[in-house]
């Protein structure tokens, strides 16, 4: 993530444990590289690949089969964030594949590394949700460039039992409501609450918005300001506001909806109308990479397995791409994480974008200001 644009993958790591995965981060950090096997053994065949990704990638569940066939692990590399992956490349490091978010792909294509796919290598690519098939940062050119494998969405945490006139009538207007004045709660992220006060107001492309439609963003967000108990910046303590009844809505990620469902708390977690932000992670064939090609092409193929979708879901609590995936995976797990209805949410799904820089910088003084309340 997150990060994604601004997601929950990103902001578990950060808060959590430091679990052997963050660990590898960490090492990573500092350009030490992960390996599963012995080197003596890695010395006596030929080099595998090497995976460039985020920390949680590396799981043998996200590439069922792979290790057994090659017989060894491949090489990985963590980053913390899309930018940092992209710094590292231009710098000139060549894995043999890169998962960056599928918004950051034109920047990987302006650096000349991506290496065009054939999907017809892929025998999982066509399960894929077409809606993730067709992300226009996914091709350019004619060429693929990126084959979607995981997915996330934030949206609207709260309460149904303290606000039930929106259950069946989900909509981002419960964080501008006046009804619950003082019992609303926010992220402190530009990305989020400017993408909200677009969606609301209808603005087709928030990431390239002309002067006129920015005014018409900070008038909604000066609005939502009086409204709000908190900016929060941790997303566990907002979850324990919500589980009080302190807040009856938040922004929020699937995983704090998953968390108080589990205590019995009467919560829900919305798909609005106005549409969702959603991240979505790929895989990319990096020019000039390490190892042989029909590895490459193995790795990505058992990422997109309907296999490795039911372990992403079950496991690490995230929608896979491939939609067979769903009808493996726990009903009761989908349902904890907010995902049971993938079809409406890949109806509803607001890709996160890349945004034009000099609207990203107007728009982040902006949000500053409002929510310093000049």
């Amino acid at each position: 993530m997150a990060p994604m644009p601004s997601n929950e993958f990103r902001d578990r790591l950060a808060a959590g444990a430091m679990t052997r995965r963050a660990f590898g981060r960490a090492l990573a950090s500092v350009g030490v590289v992960t390996v599963a096997l012995p080197v003596a053994r890695r010395a006596l065949a030929a080099a595998p690949i090497q995976v460039f990704t985020w920390a949680s990638y590396d799981d043998p569940g996200l590439r069922p089969g792979f290790d057994e066939r090659f017989g060894h692990a491949p090489d990985f590399l963590f980053y913390a964030d899309n930018d940092e992956a992209i710094g590292k490349v231009r710098a000139g490091y060549r894995p043999s594949i890169a998962q960056p978010t599928a918004h950051t792909m034109g920047r990987w294509r302006e650096a000349g590394v991506l290496k065009p796919i054939d999907a017809e290598r892929l025998g999982n690519y066509g399960d894929l949700f077409p809606r993730l098939r067709g992300i226009d940062a996914l091709e350019h050119g004619g060429e693929i460039h990126g084959v979607p494998f995981s997915w996330g969405v934030g949206s609207v945490l709260y309460r149904k039992d303290l606000a039930p006139e929106y259950v069946g009538d989900e909509s981002w207007a419960i964080l501008w409501d006046e009804a619950h004045a003082g019992r609303l709660a926010q992220r402190d992220s530009m990305d989020a609450a400017v993408l909200q006060a677009a969606l609301i107001l209808g603005i087709g492309d928030p990431y390239r918005m002309s002067d006129g439609e920015l005014e018409r963003v900070r008038a909604k967000l000066e609005e939502q300001r009086p409204l709000l108990r908190r900016y929060w910046t941790s997303q566990a303590d907002v979850t324990r506001a919500v589980a009080s009844g302190e807040v009856v809505a938040a922004y929020a990620w699937n995983h704090a909806y998953a968390s108080l469902g589990r205590e019995g708390i009467d919560v829900g977690y919305m798909i609005p109308k106005e549409g969702v932000p959603t991240w979505v992670d790929c895989a990319c064939l990096i020019d000039g990479g390490r190892g042989d090609e029909e590895e490459a092409y193995a790795y990505i193929d058992a990422a997109i397995s309907p296999e490795a979708g039911v372990f992403l879901i079950e496991r690490l609590g995230y929608g896979p791409a491939n939609a067979r995936a769903f009808d493996g995976a726990d009903p009761d797990r989908l349902a904890e994480l907010g995902i049971d209805d993938p079809a409406r949410l890949m109806e509803r799904a607001v890709f996160f974008d890349e945004w034009d820089p000099a609207v990203r910088e107007k728009a982040r003084l902006m949000f500053e200001e409002v929510r310093a309340g000049l």
